[in-house]
């Protein structure tokens, strides 16, 4: 009962407002970041098996974490009132790693990048019901309409990227993830205005960690490496990404409407493939240069939008 007054107490006096410009910036260098994740994990895979791989990524981003915390001199304490967000953010958080995990395996990686790149369109049709002042837009939905079309065409317009085992249980766990990922997103910044948005960062690594060791553990065998390369993809992983980047979108998304953060996130396919060209040698096609043109409209549409509200309606 107090979880739900307080979550009704939340929409009552509602502080996040739309990201502005400088909050707008931050995101896209995150983004930016972020699509470097996919290349360090393909680095790493040629050392150890996936799910060896996500526990040491979670491990070495809840010791970020927790370093932060010590830094902020947060409270490790769990209140009573923060045992059922924190359950239900690390399970969506599992949860949600195991269907893109298995989503990639069933289908190709150009679907699954395409389908799992979706999730700010869950977030932002998930925060009209879920967030008050955070309602959908006809410029939104144009904007979203077409990042997600620059999103399909670096993908598929480039045929070297389209190949043959492609299943529709692998599309469906993929879009599963997506809408999943998106769920946990908007609801982590409503639980962030009641508790730490740090708390539940460190709480989903936890139980991540736990997660995937034990299922490593029971159908994976473990390997290491001495190489540099190994060490440094597990780093990037790790404490850049779920360390750094994990805190930094919390922290965004306490004090920012989530639809007006989790858009920007539309950058990070088109950052992947540029570092994948850039250190694995994937050379871009056409999609990129068409992709680019597309999310950089989408780009300017809805951040010049939510900027418009942001000085305007939340004076």
């Amino acid at each position: 009962m107090r979880l739900i007054e307080g979550f009704i107490m939340t929409i009552k006096h509602e502080k996040r407002k739309p990201a502005g410009f400088y909050p707008s910036i931050f995101q896209i260098l995150l983004s930016m970041l972020w699509g470097g994740n996919h290349t360090s994990i393909k680095v790493a895979l040629d050392y150890s098996p996936p799910l060896q791989i996500g526990w040491m990524r979670f491990v070495s981003g809840g010791l970020v974490t927790v370093i932060y915390m010590c830094f902020k001199r947060e409270s490790f304490v769990i209140k009573s009132a923060e045992v059922f967000p924190l359950t239900l953010i690390g399970i969506l958080f599992s949860v949600q790693i195991v269907f893109m995990n298995y989503g990639q395996y069933l289908t190709t990686a150009g679907h699954a990048t395409a389908l799992n790149a979706t999730f700010p369109i869950w977030a932002a049709c998930l925060s009209h019901f879920l967030v008050p002042n955070d309602l959908m837009t006809r410029y939104k939905l144009l904007a979203i309409i077409l990042s997600y079309l620059g999103v399909l065409s670096i993908v598929f317009l480039d045929t070297g990227l389209v190949t043959p085992g492609i299943s529709l249980s692998g599309d469906l766990l993929s879009i599963t993830s997506a809408a999943l990922l998106g769920l946990r997103l908007v609801l982590t910044s409503n639980f962030a205005q009641n508790m730490s948005e740090v708390k539940l960062m460190l709480g989903q690594l936890i139980m991540g960690t736990i997660v995937f060791l034990i299922a490593s553990q029971l159908i994976e065998t473990t390997q290491f490496s001495y190489e540099l390369n190994y060490w440094i993809a597990i780093f990037y992983q790790g404490s850049v990404i779920a360390g750094f980047g994990f805190l930094a979108n919390a922290w965004l998304m306490k004090r920012y409407l989530p639809s007006t953060i989790t858009f920007f996130s539309f950058i990070q396919p088109l950052s992947g493939v540029t570092v994948a060209w850039l250190i694995l040698g994937e050379n871009p096609g056409r999609g990129l240069i068409v992709g680019l043109i597309l999310i950089v409209i989408g780009a300017i549409i809805f951040s010049g939008e939510s900027y418009y509200r942001s000085t305007r309606v939340f004076k």
